[in-house]
């Protein structure tokens, strides 16, 4: 089911977004904003999410429980990564080559996106500030900006 949501993707392609597996339960209004953003994009995305479903979801978000987070990163369609930048999924979107938005939530995870930022790797976003036009901006620009 999974591979078919990735396939039906045509030529935009997916993003990957999980915040991790410590973070379980985001408010509805922080979830409402992420939401509206990923419905305006093009691309389908699978959300590692695990909560109240957002009344902003779009028709191009799929929410999971769990996803195969490198297996994601690794497919030919991936063109972004939202991540709250634990390293395990830092080294894997390195490895595959996929752009990543970063969320940090806490513990290292700034410090990680602070360092993919710096490489060009990434762009930072403030989870409890940003703004719907905030993460829609910062997707577009690490989908469509090959730099």
């Amino acid at each position: 089911e999974m591979e078919e949501f990735v396939q039906s993707s045509g030529k935009h392609g997916i993003v990957v977004f999980t915040l991790g597996s410590m973070v379980r339960n985001i408010s509805e209004e922080r979830a409402n904003v992420i939401a509206s953003a990923l419905a305006q994009i093009p691309q389908k995305v699978l959300w590692r999410f695990d909560g109240k479903k957002p009344d902003t979801l779009g028709p191009n978000t799929r929410l999971y429980k769990w996803i195969p987070q490198n297996d994601l990163l690794g497919h030919p369609k991936t063109k972004a990564f939202i991540t709250h930048g634990g390293t395990n999924g830092i080294y894997e979107a390195i490895y595959h080559g996929i752009p990543m938005v970063g969320i940090p939530m806490f513990a290292d995870q700034p410090d990680n996106i602070a360092r993919m930022k710096t490489k060009g790797a990434a762009i930072r976003m403030d989870f409890n500030t940003m703004s719907s036009a905030d993460l829609l901006n910062a997707l577009k620009t690490v989908i469509n900006d090959p730099s």
